[in-house]
């Protein structure tokens, strides 16, 4: 009897013992925890600390970070970061367990393996990669490298890579995900679609220069677009059919690029994979990233179509209005052959200009304006194609 009562004794010291992780890392539900700023962590048995450095925390124990960013280390290198809320976003908020739930706020899970969580009811699986999961008004995720599986109350969902689904309620989610909208003061949007992005803007700038200053009616056709991408006379598939005449021209030049560099699929279903893509919302960086398109070849191909096209020009300006130039008037004068009898004139008389001197000055020569407006509108989209370092 007496041994009986000291093992359950020994028990319940072992279940009241502070969470800490072996020497072999953390174990299920147990994770290592490392703050840059503050953090409370609120135990399973009720008690309260303050973290600004680093702890171990196990299954029950809820982590808030309310200042700076934590990140916490799980099984088999998987990592899980929370941070003060931003912009509207709650303070994250996770509660540990060997499926962390995240009941506030945003999370960052990035791992070499497959890693579950859960937030609001639906559980969300990271098939080895990179996600931002989100808690509030129902949760999302967003997939930036890997593709995450969703079940809400038994409805399945896959997010591919570089797109984003919103679950409102429980049991909700939409049928198909759509692209990721990244924020470009996004710290974690940054970190892994940086590149991306800056592509994104310069893209977009190029795709409306380039639909301003084409000739108007140019654009539109399948000759014109073989005409400044030599790569698409080798693809057979390349025709009307794919041209929207109401899409920019612009807007097909870089898509039409991005195809051509593309080679996932045949080049249809490349040309479909890409529209569709930035028709539902996608930002040009991203299109060409889903199709591993890299941002140098692809600026490299559109400065090339950029200098072959048949740009419009804007037409020199007329002079400037204003009073007319005053004009030169010469006072004839009348001489008697007396000198004495000789009347002073009433004006002085008027300069003239000395022998074979031209009235105005030899202006210098002004090169043709056609070809001058010409050149400023090409050397202005070649500029968004190659910024000056800083910019």
């Amino acid at each position: 009897m007496i041994a009986r009562r000291a093992l359950v004794a020994a028990v319940a010291l072992v279940a009241l013992a502070p969470v800490g992780c072996s020497d072999d890392g953390p174990g299920k539900g147990e994770a290592h925890l490392e703050v840059d700023g503050q953090a409370l962590v609120e135990r399973r048995d009720g008690d309260q600390e303050m973290i600004d450095g680093d702890t171990d925390v196990g299954p029950g124990d809820r982590v808030e970070v309310t200042d700076g960013v934590a990140v916490m280390t799980l099984q088999r290198g998987s990592r899980l970061e929370l941070r003060a809320g931003l912009g509207d976003a709650s303070d994250s908020m996770l509660l540990m367990g060997e499926i962390p739930v995240l009941e506030a706020g945003d999370l960052l899970v990035s791992s070499p393996a497959s890693t579950t969580v859960e937030a609001a009811g639906t559980e969300v699986v990271v098939e080895g990669g990179a996600a931002q999961v989100s808690r509030s008004l129902g949760m999302g995720v967003a997939a930036y490298d890997t593709t995450v599986l969703l079940d809400s109350a038994g409805q399945e969902r896959t997010v591919p890579a570089l797109r984003e689904m919103r679950v409102p309620a429980l049991g909700r989610p939409p049928q198909a995900p759509r692209p990721l909208d990244y924020d470009e003061l996004d710290q974690w949007d940054r970190r892994f679609l940086g590149s991306a992005i800056e592509l994104g803007d310069r893209l977009e700038a190029l795709a409306e220069g380039y639909t301003q200053n084409l000739r108007e009616g140019e654009g539109r056709t399948p000759g014109f677009f073989r005409l400044v991408l030599p790569g698409l006379d080798d693809e057979p598939e390349f025709g009307a059919h794919l041209i929207k005449p109401d899409r920019a021209p612009g807007q097909t030049l870089i898509g039409a690029a991005i195809t051509d560099l593309g080679r996932r699929g045949p080049f249809t279903e490349r040309w479909n994979s890409v529209f569709a893509f930035k028709d539902a919302g996608a930002r040009w960086g991203l299109v060409a990233l889903d199709q591993d398109v890299s941002g140098a070849p692809l600026l490299g191909v559109i400065e090339q179509a950029v200098s072959s096209s048949p740009l419009a020009f804007v037409e020199a300006a007329p002079p400037a209005s204003g009073p007319p130039p005053p004009t030169t008037t010469t006072t004839s004068t009348t001489t008697t052959s007396s000198p004495a009898s000789t009347t002073p004139p009433t004006s002085p008389p008027p300069t003239a200009p000395p022998p074979n001197e031209p009235l105005t000055p030899a202006l210098e020569p002004v090169a043709d304006p056609v070809e001058e407006a010409v050149t400023g509108i090409v050397n202005g989209l070649l500029g968004l194609l190659n910024p000056p370092p800083g910019d």
